[in-house]
């Protein structure tokens, strides 16, 4: 199974853990109950960021896609999945390029944490090969199961 993370997962650890000592530091000096409010501010997605960021990346491999975003997390079969493809989501002073999920049912899913960003209307590069890279693993692992058994030695 490969997995693929975000430059910005480290980053996000540490703001997170920043956030976290700041709410601890507040906590630890508090004595009325307007104090609160800037711990609950600081404290969950600090404590939210510093945990969830370790996990934050897409693993994929024979058994299939596994997205792990900051606040949620999803999971496909390539069975689900009728193709890998690359979409484009323009903005108003870049684009970005990122991986797009085809699934069986119709409906797709971007893979907002693999994408690439540029200007104008040239495809990013590093995005094609990964779309390339899930769409060889779906393959395989499509044509590894629709292989019958090997004749066996059987008891």
């Amino acid at each position: 199974m490969q997995k693929r993370r975000s430059p910005w997962a480290f980053a996000y650890f540490l703001i997170g853990l920043v956030c976290a000592l700041i709410a601890a530091s507040s906590a630890a000096f508090s004595t009325r109950v307007d104090d609160l409010i800037p711990i609950v501010l600081a404290g969950v997605p600090g404590l939210v960021l510093t945990l969830r960021s370790p996990v934050y990346g897409v693993s994929f491999g024979a058994d299939g896609v596994k997205y792990c975003g900051l606040l949620r997390a999803r999971s496909y079969t390539w069975s689900e999945v009728r193709e890998v493809r690359s979409a484009t989501v323009p903005g108003t002073l870049f684009s970005s390029d990122l991986p797009e999920l085809v699934l069986a049912d119709g409906k797709s899913d971007q893979l907002p944490l693999l994408a690439g960003y540029g200007w104008g209307t040239k495809a990013n590069r590093r995005v094609g090969g990964l779309v390339a890279e899930l769409e060889r693993a779906r393959a395989s692992a499509l044509t590894a199961s629709a292989r019958p058994p090997a004749p066996g030695r059987g008891r």
